[in-house]
């Protein structure tokens, strides 16, 4: 986004590709989740994050009479483009809980952010609902990190 000029389509675009990503990132995880509850609660993650894609794409739609198309070539946050085998040692594992910590607060404020340069009541209130949505990613993802660190530390101690 430009600071002289808001553009909305450049903004949806991103916020589009930032859920998408979000959504493989979870996906990942709940693949290689270490308990079926764990792996339970992370696909719930990843199934909220494609529902935030389609709410976005259909106010795309909606807004510029075309469909969204993803630009492959178009990566977000790098950090959460993964492989399966980084899930499997505590510390890969913490390294990524904490990208997504820092990611769900980026896209909180980023939402956020986009609540002040709309004008729409309803399409302020749908940011606000979405940044409200990866503040509550962000508590979940911290419990899991503060769940995770307790345990490698159990076990360093032993």
């Amino acid at each position: 986004m430009s600071e002289s000029k808001f553009d909305l389509k450049s903004a949806l675009a991103y916020a589009i590709h930032a859920e998408i990503q979000a959504n493989e990132f979870y996906t990942t995880w709940a693949e290689n989740a270490r308990t079926p509850v764990l792996k339970k609660e992370i696909s719930e993650l990843a199934d909220w994050e494609d529902t935030h894609k389609k709410t976005l794409s259909k106010y795309y739609q909606e807004l510029f009479g075309e469909p969204f198309t993803p630009d492959p070539n178009v990566t977000v946050d790098p950090a959460l483009r993964v492989q399966a085998d980084e899930f499997k040692d505590y510390y890969s594992l913490l390294r990524l809980i904490s990208t997504a910590y820092l990611s769900e607060m980026r896209a909180a404020e980023f939402y956020e952010k986009l609540v002040e340069e709309v004008d729409s009541q309803e399409t302020k209130a749908m940011f606000n609902d979405l940044a409200k949505m990866e503040r509550g990613h962000m508590d979940f993802v911290k419990k899991r990190y503060d769940e995770l660190r307790g345990e490698l530390e159990g076990r360093l101690m032993l």
